[in-house]
């Protein structure tokens, strides 16, 4: 009988995620990105799309996986989209959307990674037969740079809500250049209002504190980031203060969020971050 048990127990775990949850999306010659994800137990006329953007570590499988549990519980159907390192290589590539180079050159509108979010949500809704074209986006540390950057630079992209978790530094309202502030970014006042009129959460984790820089690039700006708060729960409350400000100056109702999650483990994203998020979306996205 024990051994019964444990075989229907693997079995279980094998087919909560299984390794075909797995596609390509080509997009515009550029772009070949495979695609994880994790459906509801059965697709209906409440199931509702997710795009998850992955951290750093470029781990899509992983994020993937930690949406398993909350994607059966609340209907959602969630992709991990994955963008590896070596065809979008460091922060400018991936944190930054792809939409100038390391020596602040502007690339083509084709060549932004955000370019793709729209075309792969229009495809997966017709793919999976998902019928409400209300959906979200959401990101965690470098996954959130992206979001957030999304969000003010493609305002006119068609989420219901976008939720950014955790980013460890802003493009920010203020005059610095471009990728720190407003300067040389291509962002006008114009974009600005249609950003503000989006409905776009700020998670911060009130464990999030740490003082130290986690990654080459951080160290090599880091006076800079520092500027911005002493650490990312800081940071964050002082860029969704900054951002009110610069909706009253553009003269345009703000409807962004920012709600702090009562974390305990630093910057971790699973158990502290995503069942939030995923409540979120399930209240937001009807």
């Amino acid at each position: 009988m024990k051994k019964i048990s444990i075989l229907l127990t693997t079995l279980f775990l094998a087919l909560e995620v299984k390794s075909e949850d797995l596609f390509t999306f080509s997009y515009d010659s550029f772009f070949q990105i495979p695609v994880f994800y994790v459906a509801p137990e059965k697709i209906n006329k409440n199931t509702r799309l997710v795009v998850v953007m992955h951290g750093r570590k470029r781990n899509g499988k992983e994020y993937r996986d930690q949406w398993v549990q909350k994607a059966k519980e609340l209907n959602l159907f969630v992709l991990v989209p994955q963008f590896s390192e070596a065809s979008f290589p460091g922060v400018y590539s991936f944190n930054y959307g792809n939409v100038f180079t390391e020596n602040n050159q502007s690339l083509p509108s084709n060549k932004h990674l955000f370019s793709i979010i729209d075309p792969l949500v229009k495809f997966s809704l017709e793919k999976f037969k998902i019928k409400s074209d209300h959906w979200g986006i959401y990101g965690h540390g470098a996954g959130a740079h992206f979001v957030h950057r999304y969000v003010l630079h493609y305002p006119e992209a068609t989420h219901t809500l976008a939720i950014a978790a955790n980013l460890g530094w802003y493009l920010s309202m203020t005059d610095q250049d471009w990728p720190f502030g407003l300067t040389n970014s291509n962002i006008d006042d114009d974009m600005l209002k249609k950003a503000f009129s989006r409905y776009f959460l700020l998670m911060l984790g009130r464990a999030d504190t740490s003082t130290k820089p986690n990654s080459q690039y951080v160290r090599e700006h880091w006076d800079t980031i520092n500027l911005q708060g002493e650490h990312r729960l800081a940071r964050g409350r002082n860029f969704f203060k900054s951002s009110i400000a610069k909706s009253k100056e553009v003269n345009q109702f703000f409807k962004w969020g920012m709600v702090e999650v009562p974390t305990k483990k630093g910057h971790g994203n699973t158990e502290q971050m995503v069942p939030y998020a995923a409540e979120m979306f399930y209240a937001r996205l009807k």
